[in-house]
This record gives structure tokens, C-alpha cells and sequence, in this order.
């Protein structure tokens, strides 16, 4: 016979269960609206007359052209950022306040790529400001990611499940050292940027891009070290 105690107890985890469902599934929302935000504004120039010509349809398709490629970047890298949302979540048999307001800041800064995008896309051809602007918010939300991991694998050990976190905390340093790394290119090239006012040295602010992938190389290269040790073992 159940005591009135267990069953508190188990009515307690199934809301909790109910309410981690429900900001998972609210989080899922948001991604799929961001998406679809960023594809309804894939549009070809509006003409007077009922339907295109040739001409114009080819030169519509050259206008859309660097908005298909934000939203193919943005899309791919919100994926990513999803599947990760996804995993992390994986690990919780609970939540907090302290985890609801992380997501939420994940959220606020997701939310901002249609924005992004259009900037991206639309902005000044040679300036560098907008592309700064575009990768600045996936650097919030890099970090906003490694906030939510270091809460739930660092700080609240106890709203995680059973779950081995070996490769997740693989995961969270590497994260954590392309948010440092990729914070600081995009202030090397702002300040770069900003000093440097010969037009015939504007080549110069973007070759910090480089350090990114052989940071990023040297990085995964540690991070399959330790997987293939752990996996080892």
C-alpha cells in the first residue's frame, strides 16, 4: 500500500517531468519560428506587372542570392545550435529557475538571427560592421550554449539523470574554448578595423578569421585524444 508521502513524491517528479517537457517543447517552438522567419524573407523583387520577365527574374535571382546564402549559414548553424539544446537537455530529470533563465537568454539571442541575416545581407557590400554584427550574435549564442552546460554539468549536478557526463564536459571545454577564441577575432578585427584607415590595407582586419579554424583544428584534435582515451577504458 502506497503512502500518502510516495505519492507526493510522485506526483511532485511527474509535474516536474511535465514542466521540463513543456520549456523543451517551447524551446523547440522558437528554433522552428526563427527558421521560418529567416525562409519568408527569401522573396524575388516585386514588379508592376503580373508576372516576371526573363531579364528580371535572373536579376531577381542575383538579389536573393546573398540572402540564400545567410539563410543557408544561419540555418546550419541553428541546427547545430538545436542539436546541442537537444543532448544537454538529454542529461535533466528537473529544472530550476536558475536553468529557465539561461534558456531564455539562449532564446533571446537565437531569436535575433532573422535580424542578422538581413544585415548580413543587405548591409554595405565592403563594409566589415555588419559581418561583425552577424558573427557577434552567433558568438551569444555560443556562449549562451556554454552557460546552460556549464549550469547543468558544473553547477546543478543534482537536475542531471544518471547519465555518464564524460564526453558532454569534452564537449563544454571545447565549446568554451572557441567562445574565448572566437571572441577574441572579433575584437582584433573591430579594433583592427577601427585603427587602420588606409583603404589599401583594408585587407588586413579580416585575416584574423584564420586563427578560427587552426584554433579550432588544434582543439577537436585534444578533444578526440580524450574521447578516445575515455572511450579506452
Amino acid at each position: 500500500m502506497t503512502t500518502p508521502t510516495k505519492d507526493k513524491h510522485e506526483d511532485s517528479e511527474l509535474h516536474q517531468e511535465f514542466q521540463l517537457e513543456r520549456m523543451i517543447l517551447f524551446s523547440d517552438a522558437v528554433f522552428a519560428i526563427v527558421i521560418t522567419l529567416m525562409a519568408i524573407e527569401i522573396q524575388l523583387p516585386e514588379t508592376h506587372g503580373l508576372s516576371l520577365t526573363t531579364e528580371e527574374f535572373y536579376n531577381g535571382l542575383k538579389h536573393v542570392t546573398p540572402i540564400l546564402l545567410a539563410y543557408a549559414i544561419s540555418f546550419t548553424f541553428i541546427g547545430v545550435v538545436w542539436h546541442q539544446h537537444l543532448k544537454i537537455f538529454s542529461l535533466l530529470k528537473r529544472f530550476d529557475n536558475g536553468l529557465v533563465i539561461r534558456n531564455l537568454i539562449l532564446l533571446f539571442f537565437v531569436g535575433l538571427f532573422p535580424f542578422a541575416a538581413t544585415v548580413v545581407s543587405r548591409g554595405p557590400k565592403n563594409g566589415i560592421v555588419p559581418l561583425m554584427i552577424y558573427l557577434s550574435i552567433i558568438l551569444l549564442c555560443l556562449g549562451a550554449v556554454t552557460l546552460i552546460e556549464n549550469y547543468i554539468l558544473i553547477k546543478k549536478p543534482e537536475l542531471r539523470n544518471d547519465h555518464p557526463i564524460e564526453k558532454f564536459l569534452i564537449d563544454y571545454e571545447k565549446r568554451k574554448f572557441s567562445v574565448v577564441l572566437f571572441s577574441v577575432v572579433i575584437v582584433l578585427t573591430l579594433a583592427t578595423n577601427y585603427f587602420i584607415e588606409d583603404p589599401n590595407l583594408a585587407f588586413i582586419p579580416p585575416l584574423w578569421s584564420f586563427i578560427m579554424p587552426i584554433g579550432l583544428r588544434i582543439q577537436q584534435r585534444r578533444a578526440n585524444k580524450r574521447k578516445k582515451a575515455l572511450e579506452a577504458k
